[in-house]
């Protein structure tokens, strides 16, 4: 997939924010409930691929590998980085896919914790190896040909804002603009209320709202 499609849902999003920011809360949940998906029906997916039914647990790994794979592109900026990090949850999900419960929440608030917490794991261990953040990459694409001409695209410079943004305000974006998430699943897919998750996005939104635009206000 192409930034310019991941980020399409958040574009529209910026568009209305900058045109009427008193009206960014409501678009932003809009946009979060448009992309949820079918609770009940995927909720009998899993309950086939517990049975190990192969067939469920291909649907759910061709369903899950691509977005868990954007995630962790757009978190790291790597894409090495993005696929093991892909192949790493979707090897966890399968082996774990019978301690999943339905609460009423998307199967995929469940397949995002386990992202999430690996992401924290990988940051920690880099860390302590005294490497550099994988989000720099992102950055340093700034200085190609390629990048350069997708950032003259309004879509293309949104991927590049995006790691201006702190962590937690990035995976609020990533979650509920281009997975689809509402407040409440990207609240329990963070260990956040959903206050706070309205609060991030409030901030976030407002954030990429400057750099997208301020130079031609």
């Amino acid at each position: 997939m192409r930034a310019a499609v991941w980020t399409l849902p958040l574009a529209k999003s910026l568009d209305k924010a900058r045109e009427a920011p008193a009206r960014e809360k409501a678009a932003g949940d809009v946009a979060g409930r448009a992309g949820a998906p079918d609770v009940l029906a995927e909720w009998d997916l899993v309950k086939r691929a517990q049975a190990f039914e192969s067939a469920a647990i291909e649907a759910l790994y061709q369903a899950y590998y691509p977005k868990v794979y954007n995630y962790g592109f757009l978190q790291m900026g790597d894409v090495q980085a993005a696929e093991d990090l892909a192949s790493d949850v979707m090897l966890k999900m399968i082996e774990s896919i019978n301690k999943y419960h339905f609460r009423g929440l998307p199967f995929g608030a469940w397949v995002f914790r386990i992202a999430r917490n690996r992401l924290i794991d990988l940051h920690r261990r880099r860390r302590r190896r005294g490497e550099v953040d994988l989000s720099e990459t992102l950055s340093s694409a700034l200085a190609s040909p390629h990048a350069l001409a997708e950032r003259a695209l309004d879509r293309g410079q949104l991927q590049v804002a995006l790691k201006h943004l702190t962590d937690e305000q990035r995976q609020v974006i990533v979650l509920k603009f281009i997975e689809g998430f509402d407040n409440r699943s990207v609240g329990k897919i963070m260990a956040r209320s959903e206050g706070a998750v309205k609060s991030l996005q409030h901030r976030a939104l407002g954030s990429l709202r400057r750099l997208l635009y301020h130079d031609r206000v």
